[in-house]
């Protein structure tokens, strides 16, 4: 009988930390998605504004917050992104969750 209270005494605690990691790796892959999806879309179409639907799209793909999430992209050695063999990365942040993306133009 004792067998019996403490595993389900101890199930509880283990069931909410194991929630609690999937629910934390889940946000990380999707912060991690939006990264490499935010940056394609730049190099495709190099204006701040559809980098900034696909973000929210892709934020609300994976049930997150789009409010929450934040980008900032930088360009080098062209701040515009626009000239050949620029290198482009983008971090993007949700909570203390971090990305970052890079790839040459």
């Amino acid at each position: 009988m004792d067998l019996i209270g403490f595993g389900v005494l101890l199930q509880i605690p283990i069931l909410m930390f194991a929630t609690f990691s999937v629910s934390l790796q889940q946000q990380s892959f999707a912060v991690e998605a939006i990264a490499r999806h935010a940056l394609r879309a730049h190099s495709l179409w190099p204006v701040n504004e559809s980098t900034q639907e696909v973000v929210v799209a892709t934020a609300k793909d994976f049930f997150l917050s789009p409010d929450r999430v934040s980008w900032n992209l930088s360009c080098t050695p062209n701040p515009n992104c626009l000239e050949p063999n620029t290198t482009a990365q983008i971090e993007v942040r949700y909570g203390q969750l971090v990305a970052y993306a890079s790839a040459r133009l």
